[in-house]
């Protein structure tokens, strides 16, 4: 009796760390992450579209600048599109489906560890899963790739269980989840899913052919493919039928046209793994490490089959794929963290190399910290945030003891790095006007929808959605002179072209925008950002707004 009071007591511990974690990890995704206007290019896309989808009334043709836009399905539009009636079309609600999502990618990896390992073992998971560099810096941003990582994960999960529990209902599930990641992203989706779950099938039966088929049997493939091509390619159909080869073209373009045509600079066979080896810092070494402690214990590698077929045919796929972005491996992230948590529960093994690497890792993470703090010009107040992991991890010791701390630490070493990086997010906004040429244009001057904000060079992505008007790119001084011989206009140019111009007009706005097309190297641009806060303004050129009447 008392040996299994002690297990419920255990049990309840494990629950209430999971919740507590949970609410430390989501009230961080929600720290700031509203706070920056629409970021370019990849972030605006979706804004504009759902903002032009809201003006027309039409939420199945996906338009971004006024121009039909087919290169991604349209669940991602319609979750901003579904937030935003509720919460008003603004950086929340935008924002908001995005971090639930992957919020709720950490819970599946969660549950997915609970269900493999056990109770303590979703515990492990969640801690790995919900820190990762890559998934912190993608979950800023409205993209597919959080809602993709959503219903991937998902998917694998209800397979899971569905197929160990031998339970029809999870296993329909699962081909539901299936059908949505291919409304997400696209229908190459089926084979990455349906390789991986191959492969897992043939590592598990290998010898065993009459068990491979009936676990194949099973599956009940026609009934999942029919509803995956149900779900997932509806609108694929729909629009094929309403649009035809201009459609198809680019929608095939964006999909296997980015696997097989796109140019190569050769296989990069090692790009990915390069990606690994930064996208789950902090746990991205501990994942190398347990390369070598699955080779060492291979007679127990069983246990970590799945994973091992979720990770070796995304890695097959995508070094083979032509295309390489190194957004494609998120989806991976689960899979990476089920492979560390037999580690992490394995109490017979001294495990000095692992405490070594996690001690490393938070060591390291705390010196960035206080570095970052420096660098960014923050508040001393903000050194209390590494202090504060130092008690946390004090605390955690005396509860779980010195083996479980070494596996916390770099945990607890990551949530006080996003916590410094993220409280710098609200001071980027000083060089980015976007909102402010927006509030400009509509609501001081109140220029009409129909006037397009003419552009000198590339475009801005985001101006669209702010201008709430169609943007013109590539507009010389010249083109901008003869174009204002008879129309109103509206022109945004550099400040050096100004004397270029022959006509009346008046100057609305003036100001620093960004020298580059893209802000999506993020951390580059964060840097660019820094300096010109410190006086070092070279990456930023200075803009002027003109409107003649």
């Amino acid at each position: 009796m008392k040996k299994f009071t002690n297990l419920n007591t255990l049990q309840a511990n494990h629950k209430q760390q999971v919740i507590f974690l949970m609410v430390v990890i989501s009230m961080l995704y929600f720290f700031n992450f509203y706070v920056n206007d629409i970021w370019t290019p990849n972030e605006s896309f979706y804004a504009e579209s759902v903002r032009e989808m809201f003006e027309s009334g039409n939420f199945l043709d996906i338009k971004y600048n006024y121009e039909p836009r087919y290169n991604k399905p349209p669940l991602t539009y319609w979750a901003i599109a579904i937030s935003s009636s509720i919460f008003g079309l603004n950086e929340f609600s935008i924002r908001l489906p995005i971090v639930i999502m992957a919020l709720g990618a950490i819970w599946l990896t969660f549950l997915l560890g609970k269900e493999m390992y056990g109770q303590k073992g979703g515990f492990y998971a969640l801690i790995i899963m919900a820190f990762g560099l890559q998934l912190l810096a993608v979950k800023q941003y409205a993209s597919p790739e959080i809602p993709l990582t959503f219903f991937f994960t998902l998917t694998m999960y209800w397979f899971y269980k569905g197929f160990e529990k031998r339970s029809n209902l999870y296993l329909m599930g699962s081909y539901i989840a299936l059908g949505l990641t291919v409304l997400t992203k696209g229908f190459p989706y089926i084979i990455v899913i349906g390789g991986i779950i191959g492969l897992y099938l043939l590592l598990k039966d290998w010898g065993k052919w009459k068990q491979l088929w009936r676990d194949v049997v099973f599956l009940k493939l026609p009934l999942g493919l029919l509803i995956v091509v149900v779900i997932g390619l509806s609108w694929v159909i729909f629009m094929y039928i309403k649009d035809g080869q201009n459609f198809w073209e680019i929608y095939y373009r964006e999909t296997f046209g980015r696997a097989l045509e796109k140019k190569s600079n050769g296989m990069k066979p090692f790009f990915y793994i390069g990606v690994i080896s930064w996208s789950i810092v902090p746990y991205s070494l501990t994942f190398f490490y347990s390369i070598f402690y699955w080779i060492k214990n291979r007679e127990s590698l069983r246990q970590v089959l799945f994973p091992i077929a979720w990770v070796l045919v995304m890695l097959i796929i995508f070094t083979i794929s032509k295309g390489k972005i190194p957004t494609y491996i998120i989806q991976a992230h689960p899979a990476l963290a089920l492979m560390i948590v037999p580690m992490f529960l394995d109490t017979k093994s001294k495990h000095i190399g692992l405490k070594a690497i996690n001690l490393t890792m938070s060591a390291l993470l705390i010196v960035g910290t206080v570095y970052l703090i420096f660098i960014l010009d923050l508040s001393l107040f903000s050194l209390l945030a590494p202090f504060l992991i130092v008690v946390l991890s004090i605390i955690s010791a005396k509860r779980i003891g010195i083996l479980e701390l070494s596996k916390l630490l770099p945990f607890w070493g990551m949530l006080g790095f996003v916590l410094i990086f993220s409280s710098f997010l609200p001071r980027m906004e000083k060089l980015r006007p976007y909102d402010q040429i927006g509030h400009i244009v509509i609501d001081k001057y109140n220029i009409d929808q129909s006037t397009p904000l003419l552009l000198n060079s590339w475009l801005i992505h985001n101006l669209p959605y702010y201008t709430k008007r169609q943007a013109i790119r590539d507009y010389s001084p010249e083109m901008i002179n003869e174009y204002a011989k008879n129309k109103e206009t509206l022109a945004l140019l550099p400040k050096k072209h100004l004397n270029k111009l022959d006509f009346k007009y008046e100057v609305i706005w003036e100001g620093l925008i960004y020298n580059f097309a893209s802000e999506s190297q993020f951390f580059k641009y964060i840097l660019a950002v820094n300096d010109a806060l410190n006086g070092n303004e070279e990456k930023f050129a200075s803009y002027i707004l003109i409107y003649k009447r």
